[in-house]
């Protein structure tokens, strides 16, 4: 073991916020650095938000981190369609997941200032208003209720929301290996070696066969695992997931901070396997379409519902709930010259989840005519370039699992402190974990994503980093 050096790199310069926001100096360090370095192997599953804060406490600690992620990149929901149109060869690109990002923690908020320093990020917002509206009874938004949201910076990637799981990835430096189009349809946990394995598979997105890639992770022990996925897919992997080991002993029930043994040979964590199914969660449609002509609105983005007429406190949505002229982003490609426009809209929850089996290409169609009403424009077909749906499976959790801290770690242990003390070396204070996560220490496994705390991408991130530290300081 050898020691990292204590970083603080502190960010004195305001927050980029909204002209109408106050701006306040980032008193956080920037990255949270684990003081007393580990070493070994980690397998981090899934490359969202949380597993790319997951690798980068693990990777920072001095882990030789592969983080695997059955998508074509990284970054989860932060991701980018592009589409390449016509002989001329124009290029349109459309957010058609998280629309921005947003400091919601000092934590997430570092990150932020970090990824803006890079150039990877940029606010959106400072051109036309992006808020709240009203839906009218006949379903059209109310324009005269348009709110803008002046309280807080709204971050978007820059040239793409794909280039933010890039730059999160860059910023964890060579100790992460990023192996994307890949499945982990398996995880072994050999109790008598103390070790884990992994069996995959490329998925669909796969460019190309990489077999010397897949080989090596699957040739691979691992000495810590964490999983990252939304809940479904933590239920299904550890549920196809298996201990074993000489003496009979394997994983067994537990939660954050406890450990216990069970048959050899079963399914892991079957404590986790439970808290995971019994999150649920939303469908949500997305429709991608661009325009050969501009939408009169005084917004380029807005999140519509009503109030409930029955004087209940959740709004209520229509068809669609959101939508961003995406092609005002900083950095996006000009549109049919510079006369068109991109939009990408999000149908309501109880919309999209009646559709949830439906055809993208009939789920389009129906979108783009609830669109068209919605801001009171005739679309025809000659005005349309491109035109498709995506569906987002567990879009975001409605019932996330509360959290459960752990107990207090043992004082002066050397290992685990956290750089946000002064000094060098072990010890040092730790930083309280608030329990957005689960951990088997017994097998070394952390398991976090959004289920475990909330739908934003600063609660995914928060719970990979707190996965990822609980696992050092076992």
């Amino acid at each position: 073991m050898h020691c990292l050096r204590n970083v603080r790199r502190v960010c004195r310069q305001p927050h980029g916020t909204h002209p109408a926001a106050p701006a306040t100096p980032c008193a956080v360090p920037l990255r949270l650095h684990v003081r007393t370095a580990a070493s070994g192997n980690a397998l981090v599953v899934g490359g969202g938000f949380a597993g790319l804060a997951a690798a980068d406490v693990l990777a920072t600690a001095g882990l030789n981190v592969v983080i695997v992620e059955q998508g074509r990149g990284l970054g989860g929901r932060m991701c980018t369609r592009t589409v390449t149109l016509g002989s001329l060869g124009e290029r349109i690109t459309f957010d058609h997941g998280c629309q921005y990002l947003t400091a919601r923690n000092s934590l997430f908020g570092a990150v932020l200032n970090d990824l803006h320093e890079r150039g990877a990020v940029a606010q959106w917002g400072l051109g036309q208003p992006v808020g709240t509206a009203h839906l009218a009874e006949d379903g059209t938004v109310d324009m005269s209720t348009f709110t803008a949201d002046a309280s807080k910076a709204l971050w978007v990637g820059t040239p793409t929301n794909s280039r933010v799981g890039r730059a999160l990835a860059a910023i964890s430096g060579p100790g992460l290996t990023a192996l994307t189009a890949t499945r982990v349809e398996q995880l072994h946990w050999d109790v008598g070696k103390g070790m884990w394995t992994c069996r995959a598979r490329q998925t669909a997105a796969a460019n190309s066969g990489d077999n010397a890639s897949l080989s090596r992770l699957e040739s691979t022990s691992f000495d810590f695992v964490v999983t990252a996925m939304s809940s479904v897919s933590t239920a299904r992997l550890l549920s196809s997931s298996s201990s074993s080991s000489p003496g009979g002993q394997g994983g067994s029930s537990g939660s954050s901070g406890s450990s216990g043994s069970g048959e050899a040979h079963g399914p892991l964590a079957a404590d986790v396997v439970a808290a995971a199914a019994a999150v649920q969660s939303n469908v949500c449609w997305a429709l991608m379409v661009a325009l050969n002509k501009k939408i009169d609105v005084p917004f380029d983005g807005a999140l519509l519902s009503r109030q409930d007429p029955a004087g209940g406190a959740v709004p209520l949505y229509g068809p669609i709930a959101w939508l961003a002229r995406d092609s005002s982003k900083p950095g996006r490609p000009l549109v049919a010259g510079g006369a068109g426009e991109c939009w990408v809209v999000h149908g309501g929850p109880d919309w999209s989840d009646a559709r949830r089996g439906a055809a993208p290409a009939d789920v389009a169609q129906e979108l783009l005519r609830d669109f068209a009403h919605l801001v009171q424009t005739r679309i025809s077909a000659d005005d349309v370039i491109h035109v498709e749906a995506h569906r987002w499976n567990n879009a975001y959790p409605l019932n996330p699992r509360p959290p459960h801290p752990p107990s207090p770690p043992p004082k002066d242990t050397g290992r685990g402190g956290i750089g946000g003390g002064g000094g060098g070396g072990g010890g040092g204070v730790e930083v309280p974990l608030t329990g957005y996560y689960m951990i088997r220490p017994e097998m070394r496994l952390g398991v976090c994503g959004d289920w475990c705390k909330g739908p934003r991408a600063a609660d995914a991130y928060v719970t990979g980093w707190e996965a990822a530290n609980a696992l050092l300081r076992l």
